[in-house]
C-alpha cells in the first residue's frame, strides 16, 4: 500500500477535522515501514480514545520530514 493510502486511512480513522494535514511528500520513504505499522493499529481498531489520538497524531508528527 502506498504512503499517500496509508495516510488517507490513517486521517479518517481518527476523524482527522484538517483534512490533507499529512501530505504524502512530507513522509520520507523510509519511514513508510512505521506508517504501515500505525495504519495497520488504526484501521484494525473500532474505537480510538482522544488520548490515543493525540498520541498517534504525535508520532505521525516525528516521521515527518
Amino acid at each position: 500500500m502506498d504512503k499517500e493510502k496509508m495516510l488517507k486511512d490513517i486521517e479518517s480513522s481518527l476523524n482527522v477535522v484538517n483534512k490533507g494535514v499529512f501530505n504524502a511528500e512530507d513522509f520520507s520513504d523510509d519511514n513508510v515501514e512505521q506508517l504501515n505499522e500505525i495504519h495497520e493499529m488504526v484501521t484494525s481498531r473500532n474505537q480510538i480514545t482522544a488520548i490515543e489520538q493525540t498520541a498517534i497524531i504525535e508520532e505521525l508528527s516525528k516521521l515527518r520530514k
